[in-house]
């Protein structure tokens, strides 16, 4: 996805890493608004006297101690000593999803040991490492992939722990954590164990005049970028699929609205026949199709609600299906994209 006009979020961070490390930063927004291109981006300007660990948790399967080592680290035939020289020479314009780079041996050792701590231990010491020639700052995209996952106890607090370490205790390492999960910002926002200890940048969809902009790079009429606005809002990633669908924009448009009509259509009666449960705090709740279509309702003249007059259940149904948008910030909900919105609306 290109990058376009994120000035204001561009200049936040880069002020961030211009002081002292003490607070864990929290990335979020709507799926597709751009969070990771921002990151990419953000690390393309920084100066060399930064050393950047970009780790993405999106799609790695991580269930126990040996997975989640294994996703943290990627490992290198060098020594130790010879890793931490070359990255004090590397320029910082480089991104890898692949891990933090230590020798293969060394993590041997540490997943012998079986125990998360080790991995916590040793990376403090990597990074005070690091830190002597260059700012560490680790980067955890999609970071609510390991919320669940039990090794020794929750993985999600141990790693908080060490975040708090680095950044409020030591002020060694900037630690910037990415997610679409608005349902994880809400936990993370309301969690006792993290208040004053964590701020929270909103990555939305681009407003009316950015999308403007961006649609008039490519040629875009007036009438045009109404009638993408009108069906896409400002969503990069449609943004993009207009683009490509320029000679037959307005059946494009219309095709994409049936689709999503079709989807919503598809949960909708699944839910109704077959019934669907959700899980609360390890707890599971039976989803009731009435609550589901009364609170879609909600949306009909208005592009958004307030949080709390919401249930439980059904507000974590409809964000975990992707369909609605929690803000725990603001307190608001709203749906994932202009595209469900309108979508909600035809069928209500």
């Amino acid at each position: 996805m290109e990058f376009h006009d994120r000035e204001k979020e561009l200049k936040r961070l880069t002020k961030i890493a211009e002081f002292e490390p003490h607070t864990i930063y929290f990335i979020f927004g709507p799926i597709n608004s751009g969070k990771t291109a921002l990151i990419q981006e953000f690390i393309k300007r920084l100066p060399k006297n930064y050393a950047v660990f970009y780790v993405n948790l999106r799609g790695k399967f991580i269930t126990d101690y040996k997975d989640f080592t294994r996703v943290l680290f990627r490992f290198e035939s060098k020594g130790l000593d010879e890793i931490l020289r070359s990255i004090v020479k590397t320029s910082v314009k480089f991104l890898s999803t692949k891990g933090i780079p230590v020798p293969e041996n060394v993590i041997d050792l540490i997943l012998a040991k079986k125990k998360t701590e080790d991995v916590f231990e040793f990376l403090e010491e990597y990074l005070s490492n690091v830190a002597k020639n260059k700012r560490p700052i680790l980067i955890l995209d999609e970071l609510q992939v390991i919320k669940d996952i039990k090794i020794d106890g929750m993985l999600i607090y141990k790693l908080f722990n060490l975040f708090v370490r680095l950044t409020k205790e030591l002020h060694l390492c900037h630690v910037f954590c990415l997610t679409s999960d608005s349902l994880f910002v809400e936990y993370i926002y309301n969690s006792a164990m993290l208040q004053g200890r964590a701020k929270y940048i909103l990555v939305d969809d681009f407003d009316y005049e950015t999308t403007k902009d961006f649609l008039k790079k490519y040629g875009f009429s007036d009438e045009e970028i109404e009638l993408v606005w009108k069906y896409f809002g400002g969503k990069p990633v449609y943004l993009i699929d207009a683009i490509e669908n320029k000679d037959n924009l307005k059946e494009f448009c219309e095709e994409m609205l049936k689709l999503k009509v079709s989807e919503l259509k598809g949960l909708l009666k699944r839910l109704k026949e077959l019934g669907d449960k959700v899980v609360i705090f390890g707890k599971e709740y039976e989803v009731k199709y009435e609550n589901v279509v009364q609170v879609l309702k909600m949306f009909e003249k208005k592009d958004s609600v307030k949080v709390e007059i919401l249930d439980e259940i059904t507000k974590h149904y409809l964000i975990k299906n992707n369909i609605l948008f929690m803000n725990p910030i603001n307190g608001l909900v709203k749906p994932q994209s202009k595209l469900d919105l309108l979508a909600i609306r035809e069928l209500c």
